[in-house]
């Protein structure tokens, strides 16, 4: 195995070992999280692992890559903003 391939393992496993933290949110995010836990039937840490994936892809494409995301529904298309 090359020095490259270890490397690539070790970043795998060290991301599929979860942590445990403890963080203060506020209001709108636990309505955020019940939101998610009731409409997809999951839980808590499921809702939250999921909010901060979309989140984390919003983010990366604005800030990241200098993309615009683009929100099509039956009304019409707004753009996505992130300040």
């Amino acid at each position: 195995m090359s020095a490259k391939s270890a490397g690539a393992e070790s970043t795998q496993s060290q991301r599929a070992e979860p942590k445990r933290i403890n963080v203060a949110v506020s209001p709108d995010t636990v309505t955020a999280l019940e939101n998610v836990i009731e409409r997809e039937g999951v839980t808590l840490t499921e809702a939250l692992r999921r909010l901060i994936g979309y989140g984390d892809f919003v983010y990366r494409a604005v800030r990241e890559n200098k993309e615009q995301l683009i929100v099509k529904g039956n009304e019409g298309t707004r753009e996505v903003v992130l300040l």
